[in-house]
């Protein structure tokens, strides 16, 4: 792989990096991915079984799904961070204190960044004049 291929991988990398909610969409999917590991794996010393495990298993889903919609859609990025705000304060009371609130921490985050996240505007050919 020569240097201008992989300059030019890593400059498209930035590109859809810089044009999307990124940092909102990543908090989202690992969040969302911790409570549903926190609810599988159990730690040994605690089985999260029934209804809250059911709940992490839900709510993860649609944190991931959240997440991954910021990323592909981030016109949407406020609907998602509303919903993901909203299910983060739900993960705290139905899902054992939010994944022992480091899932929720990581979605209450994200859901912020996505609310707060603003596209950049391109310079028009006026504006250059």
């Amino acid at each position: 792989m020569s240097t201008a291929t992989r300059g030019d991988w890593r400059s498209g990398w930035r590109w859809w990096r810089q044009g999307r909610p990124f940092a909102a969409g990543l908090l989202l999917g690992l969040g969302g991915l911790e409570l549903i590991c926190v609810s599988w794996v159990g730690l040994g010393f605690l089985r999260f079984t029934g209804t809250a495990g059911a709940a992490s298993w839900a709510l993860g889903a649609l944190f991931v799904v959240a997440g991954v919609t910021t990323w592909r859609n981030p016109a949407l990025r406020y609907f998602s961070g509303v919903l993901a705000a909203v299910l983060s304060l739900v993960s705290l009371i139905a899902a054992n204190l939010g994944g022992l609130l480091l899932g929720f921490l990581l979605t209450a985050v994200g859901s912020a960044l996505a609310l707060a996240w603003v596209p950049q505007q391109v310079p028009s050919a006026r504006e250059d004049a």
